[in-house]
């Protein structure tokens, strides 16, 4: 561990301490943190992403002041503004350490030896270039207060622009849903991948919900958010800090200034509409069992591509309800969709609960996303899902479209495995009319449809959209304003 190695570092230099005084020493190198490189949309090769750039020169604080004892490393920038600031920070530490651990009583100060430190405050750092004009500095600091006392821990983050010298509040680049993002793929990382998921402990969705201040202090990188996990926020104290890394493809647009501020577009003539998706021809027989897929959370260009190639495949279709905020980022997938004859709807922009929202956020929310299908489509989306489900009757009476839930959950989410997901459909008994949750960003929800279309065709269901099962089975084209829920699909 980091700690061990200052100490260990600390015994090597006392004689010369002792010899020289408190004051300025050599250099000492910094362990390296663990840092997760969660799996991004699209590959790419690990040795692409480094976990650290040096900035700046190195400068040390290495003293000993019985019964207190420091190792503080920090950067000296070229912008003085900057080094001011920083040098603010460490003689703060410094002070507010000796304030709460030092011996106030001079004369007993003065019969204690080197031999006598048993508070110890470390600091050292890493350091990323975020940008051509912005620079981010992260400092850790352990406070070691006795053999039988727990570390304390604290993470302090920086980020500056360059040219100014000035400190970037986070406040200031993270931008509306970033926080619902960061939550949802920290929550899917940690209970997919070993060894956190057979470790992850308490109630972790509250502490992990975007509401739970975990996720308003990051760091960011050239490439990425990064995000600091003290000993037991989540996991056993035995896994130590746990800092995890988003690649800014996962949040696209949902920051200021840095990362895919706005997703690549196409340009085109703006004088020339887009042209009405001509959709395939398909008879449907009102006399004959279906049912309908639904996925959402996307679109995600390598699962929700996957999911279509399979209902090309067969000549089928399914409801897509996507985020505004990807339709935006992947706007090929969502025409894609389109041109095969799904039906796509709204999901919200970011996947907020609606549930927690006053009249005006949900009426932004839902102008917002009107807005990214507008520019993608050339369409608003009248089909309306609420995330999580959670749609109560001040939400239903803010909505201006249909909204629409499901009436067989395949639980995807939580299982993570295809076979689990059929075992959900075929426990269900008939499917005639029923409503099919899935969520189209999931590999293994993939992996499970492309079992799943065969297996509903072999037993003589025709996969329709919701719509059309409002339409062949209700008689009723959907109705803006109107709430079709579980019961309605039954």
């Amino acid at each position: 561990m980091r700690r061990r190695k200052w100490i260990i570092c600390l015994a090597a230099l006392a004689a010369c301490v002792a010899f020289c005084g408190c004051g300025q020493g050599s250099t000492i190198a910094a362990a390296e943190p663990l840092v997760l490189q969660a799996e991004a949309a699209m590959p790419a090769e690990p040795e692409k992403r480094e976990s650290t750039e040096p900035l700046g020169e190195k400068e040390s604080i290495i003293e000993y002041a019985a019964p207190l004892a420091y190792v503080l490393e920090y950067p000296r920038m070229a912008n003085e503004e900057i080094n001011n600031q920083i040098l603010e920070f460490v003689e703060g530490l410094k002070a507010e350490f000796a304030e709460k651990y030092d011996i106030k009583d001079e004369k007993a100060k003065r019969r204690l030896t080197q031999n006598d430190c048993d508070k110890f405050l470390y600091l050292d750092y890493d350091s990323y270039i975020v940008s051509e004009d912005k620079v981010c500095i992260v400092f850790f600091e352990t406070q070691e207060l006795g053999e039988n006392i727990l570390p304390v821990e604290q993470v302090e983050i920086f980020h500056f622009d360059i040219n100014t010298g000035q400190r970037i509040d986070e406040k200031d680049i993270r931008k509306d849903g970033f926080l619902e993002a960061a939550s949802a793929y920290t929550i899917e990382y940690f209970t997919t991948h070993a060894p956190y998921k057979d470790r992850i402990f308490g109630d972790y969705k509250t502490t992990l919900a975007p509401e739970g201040g975990r996720f308003e202090h990051f760091a960011l990188n050239s490439e990425g958010v990064l995000f600091y996990f003290h000993r037991y926020d989540v996991f056993p104290g035995s896994l130590g800090r746990v800092d995890l890394f988003i690649p800014y493809s996962e949040l696209a647009g949902l920051l200021n200034g840095v990362g895919i501020e706005a997703p690549p577009v196409v340009e085109k003539d703006e004088a020339q509409p887009i042209q009405p998706v001509t959709k395939p021809e398909r008879e449907i027989d009102p006399n004959k069992p279906m049912v309908a897929l639904t996925f959402d959370d996307g679109p995600n260009p390598i699962q929700t591509g996957r999911i279509l190639d399979a209902l090309e495949e067969n000549g089928v279709v399914a409801t897509f309800f996507d985020l505004g905020k990807l339709v935006e980022a992947y706007p090929e997938t969502v025409q894609r969709e389109l041109a095969l004859g799904c039906e796509v709807g709204s999901h919200s922009y970011s996947h907020k609960n609606f549930n927690t929202l006053s009249a005006k956020a949900i009426a932004e929310d839902v102008a917002k996303t009107a807005e990214a299908f507008r520019k993608t489509t050339g369409a608003e989306p009248t089909l309306f899902r609420p995330p999580y489900g959670n749609c109560n009757d001040f939400v239903k009476a803010n909505i201006p479209l249909s909204m629409v839930t499901w009436s067989v959950d395949t639980l995807d989410w939580k299982s993570k495995n295809a076979d689990a997901i059929m075992n959900v459909i075929r426990s269900e008994g008939s499917l005639d009319g029923k409503v099919i949750l899935m969520h189209g960003i999931y590999e293994t929800s993939a992996a499970a449809t492309e079992r799943l279309i065969p297996y509903l065709l072999e037993r003589g269901y025709q996969l329709v959209t919701v719509s059309e099962i409002l339409e062949y089975k209700h008689g009723v084209q959907p109705e803006n304003g109107k709430f079709y829920g579980y019961s309605y699909f039954q």
